[in-house]
């Protein structure tokens, strides 16, 4: 299935059902990362406190962050590269 028909469905959706999807998308990330179950999909305290603290340093000083350019990518495709020939 493509992405339109999705969303036409999508904005057909009674606000109870969206929201219900818009949490799970939140979660789904999580469950989709090595080392995580469906039990762990949410974020401890701990965790949860890391990123609002590097997101705030970010905030108060951009030059922290690092662009995500057609470079950047290039760039992890190489490292992945070099790592798997390893």
């Amino acid at each position: 299935m493509s992405v339109e028909p999705l969303e036409q469905q999508i904005q057909r959706l009674p606000q109870e059902d969206l929201a219900r999807l818009v949490g799970w998308l939140e979660r789904f990330p999580n469950r989709q990362a090595p080392g995580h179950s469906d039990d762990s999909a949410e974020l401890t305290d701990a965790e949860r406190s890391g990123l609002l603290r590097r997101r705030n340093e970010v905030l108060a000083n951009p030059d922290l962050a690092q662009p995500m350019d057609d470079d950047y990518f290039d760039g992890l495709k190489r490292q992945l590269a070099d790592l798997t020939r390893a």
